[in-house]
């Protein structure tokens, strides 16, 4: 390993495994600055981690008097032992923003560790949203402390600087470096449509699922792929399923490994995302890649890359009707839909190669092979 090589610090709650989402995130920005950086991963959760990821437990801050002890008597070790990890790193960079990181911000507020770059994604900063208090304090102190927030949509920046309007916000959209080339675990039964998201409520399953019972009318032979981490509505998707009489038109996968999510979509009619609130839609990027028309509800992020007409189709949401109705002009016209995929695809591979590279001199410029109507930054570096 060259030794001209700075090291970049990674900061996860969790341990770092292929996937989507932010394990896709991390993974494709540690791929992209290999050349100049040589990525570190520390993680700071409460299970071990596999060789080549650092473990460094670090307790949340919760109220109430013993865990605030805890905290407390625990600071001065973890103080130390981050110092020890970071030193000499040309930035700190934690994705997904919670309170244990707390010692962390002590010390860069302390200047006793490099710069730190806070990567939020939606889930965290909705965390901080919710909480109150002390907690509520402390959220806003680290946001506006770190030397750069980090958010992957514009909407996602804007709820950041509502939050703690101190804050050094910058937008930076996701960018996914996988294209699927996975065989399928098994044969798909004729022709189907997928949504991968998660099975919690702002994922609006529901919604969809009362878009397919108004699809089936017109194309009764086209069956729904729910392929999403375990979820508490899975149950209740369950259960509407029946409910619906869709027993036998949808699939539900749970935990599916990436690699064999992206061969579901890349043979899918059409992705669809019904969310009620998304920062970004990472998955929307995926399919891109994989030449495979989407829809998609015009909330968060998803507006910022996906042009309504232009790339996909976007709908309201809450609207199991317009949802429809986008799937079946998706599906019955195909000249439409293959015009565009053509500027999708280039999205996709234009949003490939955005990748942040830290360093103690940074320098923001636009991206150049975005589209014009749209503005982002990519992060480059001088040595």
């Amino acid at each position: 390993m060259p030794a001209s090589r700075g090291r970049y610090v990674f900061l996860l709650p969790w341990i770092l495994t292929p996937g989507g989402g932010v394990n896709a995130v991390v993974l494709g920005l540690a791929s992209a600055m290999r050349e100049r950086y040589e990525p570190v991963f520390v993680i700071t959760g409460w299970d071990p981690p596999p060789p080549g990821q650092i473990w460094l437990k670090l307790p949340g801050f919760a109220s109430g008097r013993r865990s605030m002890l805890g905290f407390i008597a625990r600071l001065g070790p973890n103080l130390r032992r981050l110092r020890r990890v970071t030193r000499g790193a040309v930035a700190v960079n934690p994705h997904f923003v919670g309170l244990e990181l707390l010692p962390l911000m002590l010390l860069r507020w302390l200047r006793l560790c490099p710069k730190v770059i806070l990567s939020v994604h939606g889930a965290d900063i909705a965390e901080a949203v919710k909480s109150s208090g002390s907690a509520r304090s402390l959220f806003t102190w680290m946001l506006s402390s770190a030397d750069l927030v980090v958010a992957c949509s514009h909407a996602l920046a804007e709820q950041v600087k509502r939050f703690s309007p101190a804050a050094n916000v910058v937008t930076v959209w996701n960018a996914v470096t996988v294209r699927p080339d996975s065989p399928l675990a098994r044969k798909v039964d004729g022709r189907y449509v997928i949504c991968v998201a998660h099975f919690v409520s702002k994922k609006a399953h529901d919604v969809l699922l009362r878009a397919l019972s108004l699809i089936e009318k017109e194309l009764s032979d086209l069956r729904l792929v729910l392929i999403g981490g375990d979820g508490p509505e899975r149950q209740e998707i369950m259960s509407l399923i029946h409910t619906l009489g869709l027993g036998g038109k949808v699939d539900v996968m749970v935990d599916v490994p990436h690699s064999e999510v992206l061969s579901w979509i890349a043979r899918a009619e059409c992705l669809i995302l019904p969310s009620r609130d998304e920062p970004f839609g990472i998955v929307l990027l995926e399919a891109a890649l994989a030449r495979v028309p989407v829809v998609a509800t015009r909330v968060g992020g998803v507006p910022e890359f996906v042009g309504d007409k232009i790339h996909g189709l976007l709908c309201d949401p809450d609207r199991p009707d317009e949802i429809a109705q986008a799937v079946l002009n998706t599906l019955s016209d195909g000249a439409s839909t293959q015009r565009r995929a053509r500027p999708k695809i280039h999205l996709g591979e234009s949003l490939c190669q955005v990748s942040i590279q830290g360093s103690s001199a940074m320098r923001w410029r636009p991206a150049s092979r975005f589209p014009a109507r749209k503005k982002t930054w990519i992060v480059n570096s001088r040595p």
